[in-house]
């Protein structure tokens, strides 16, 4: 029944662009058709019902293969809207940030503001910037499955994926923002510059960390 079901979604792959994200993707729907038709075998359901339950499961590939021709498993117009959109956000933040941590060297070291009013004012352009980044992913609309097939939930999976992959970036960049920050308002008020770097290193830990926990959450899923 196995090599039934390779055969089956091969047959369905007929028409699908000869791609390796393609064949990537038949792969891996082969692996969760076996492993979905082993799990309904152990409870004792006949290899053909199993089969034919796997097989219905499976949701219009026809669908799926129209978008792997357009190199997009869904509208290439709204993906690029959504892209210019985010673009233009995050380099917005980022712009934000760079603009806290200009406030807070001219406020500190220019003009010899107290260090904590010039933490302040760093603290409010950058949480400005925090909340326009988390709005803008959090307001993104997530995929709503049309039924529970397997492209359905492939289509899902896809966009999480895509929308964790760009918060961990942007969560990357703000982590980077504010340790320069923090160094250079220890630096400047401490007068250490001779260990305040440590906190670089600090910094490489803590993306890494951030990093892994991304790693994790992909694998899970």
């Amino acid at each position: 029944m196995i090599d039934k079901i390779r055969n089956k979604v091969e047959m369905l792959f007929e028409g699908a662009p000869q791609t390796k994200k393609a064949f990537e993707l038949q792969e891996e729907l082969i692996v969760n058709l076996t492993e979905k038709y082993n799990d309904l075998v152990s409870l004792g359901k006949a290899q053909d019902e199993a089969y034919n339950n796997v097989i219905a499961s499976i949701g219009d590939v026809d669908e799926l293969i129209r978008g792997l021709k357009q190199n997009d498993v869904f509208s290439i117009e709204r993906e690029e809207k959504e892209r210019k959109k985010t673009a233009l956000v995050v380099a917005g933040a980022v712009g934000l940030y760079v603009l806290s941590v200009l406030v807070l060297i001219t406020l500190a070291a220019i003009f010899r503001v107290d260090g904590v009013i010039a933490f302040i004012s760093f603290a409010v352009i950058a949480g400005a910037s925090t909340c326009m980044l988390i709005y803008h992913f959090m307001s993104r609309p997530s995929y709503i499955k049309a039924d529970e097939t397997l492209v359905e939930e492939f289509k899902e999976w896809k966009q999480g994926h895509s929308q964790r992959n760009q918060l961990c970036k942007s969560l990357i960049s703000i982590m980077w923002t504010i340790i320069v920050a923090i160094y250079l308002l220890i630096s400047f008020t401490l007068r250490i510059w001779a260990y305040s770097w440590i906190i670089f290193i600090i910094g490489a830990v803590i993306e890494q960390i951030i990093k892994l926990l991304f790693d994790m959450r992909n694998m899970k899923e």
